[in-house]
């Protein structure tokens, strides 16, 4: 016989508690043989199989974990999630996605859509939360959303995946941002090249900061000036990847090698070097400092650095799950970036 049941029709006709029935089919605490045997017989009477959510109304859970991710079309964030959701699922949770639209370019608008994440993650009633970028990756918080997030996180477990905020309720995670780069300003010199630019990121976002930073070091270590006519900022896209060459050829900048922010700003720059008659490798070298999926498909191949960003999808719920677990530990990710040599960088 197959039918309908929840967890306290189990406990009624059982004749024992909801709590007692989670004991027996958890096997969280040992129960009587009596009480086992009885309860077992009504479970294999109506072929019921709990499901997380019944087990979660036992364990006063959800069994649900909350992501907020600003633009899920970004290879960045969709690689992370994808990890995050493995994860999640293997320790028996759904995951809850809001995808809020943030840009550092509309701040005060797409805040909003922060925070009203905030507000529903509390109404689902969600056993914890992972904010992964938005406007956690600015340089400078709006007072606003602090408020909101440390609202959020006065009734819910918070791990953010940005820059650290003082006396703040979260746990927060920060990978490492600057030795990637080091690498490829390294790379690209040990081929000769002395005129090397950077396109692509915002400023006012602590990545581009820190990464743009990371290139100054670099260059000043190899003994080369730092060119701020080489630098040319836009966003984290194609498009701004083409915007962001396109601004530096036009103001006749002379560079021989371009570093790019990441695939999607390196594909953009192709193009707009194609546009202008430049071939790469021939006449600009051109390397990422963030692969993504597609590197291997470029024209010519892409070389990039591999921050293996499917690694801190893991490692950033796991420390969720630690955390709900009431383990917290703030700390930098350490992940050893890997540079992909291929054919887009020559000397």
């Amino acid at each position: 016989m197959k039918t309908t049941v929840t967890i306290r029709q189990i406990a009624r006709e059982s004749g024992v508690s909801v709590s007692t029935v989670s004991r027996v089919i958890n096997g969280s605490a040992p129960v009587s043989e009596d009480i086992r045997r009885r309860v077992e017989q009504v479970i294999e009477k109506y072929a019921y199989s709990p499901s997380g959510f019944a087990r979660g109304l036992v364990n006063r859970r959800s069994m649900i974990i909350g992501v907020i991710i600003p633009d899920i079309t970004n290879p960045y964030f969709t690689a992370m999630f994808r990890e995050i959701s493995v994860a999640a699922q293997r320790a028996g949770y759904s995951v809850l996605l809001f995808n809020t639209g943030f840009s550092a370019a509309t701040a005060g608008e797409t805040t909003r859509n922060e925070l009203e994440a905030f507000k529903v993650m509390q109404e689902k009633s969600v056993d914890g939360v992972l904010v992964v970028g938005g406007q956690a990756d600015l340089v400078r918080l709006r007072p606003e959303y602090r408020r909101g997030l440390e609202d959020m996180a006065a009734r819910l477990p918070v791990v953010v995946l940005g820059n650290p905020v003082e006396n703040s309720r979260c746990q927060f995670m920060q990978r490492e941002r600057g030795q990637g780069i080091y690498m490829a300003v390294e790379y690209l010199f040990s081929l000769g090249h002395r005129r090397i630019a950077f396109v692509g990121g915002e400023t006012d976002v602590a990545i581009t900061e820190q990464r743009l930073g990371s290139y100054g070091d670099a260059l000043s270590a190899l003994g080369l000036p730092y060119d701020t006519g080489l630098v040319s900022t836009s966003d984290y896209y194609s498009p701004d990847g083409w915007k962001a060459a396109d601004r530096l050829i036009r103001r006749e900048a002379v560079f021989t090698a371009l570093i790019a922010m990441n695939d999607s700003v390196a594909l953009g720059a192709y193009r707009a070097l194609a546009d202008h008659g430049l071939r790469v490798p021939d006449d600009v070298s051109v390397i990422s400092c963030d692969q993504f999926f597609d590197a291997e498909y470029f024209t010519p191949r892409l070389t990039a650095i591999d921050q293996h960003n499917e690694l801190l999808g893991r490692a950033v719920i796991s420390a969720l799950l630690d955390m709900m677990g009431g383990h917290q530990q703030s700390q930098v990710l350490k992940l050893h970036p890997e540079l992909k040599v291929r054919e887009s960088c020559r000397s």
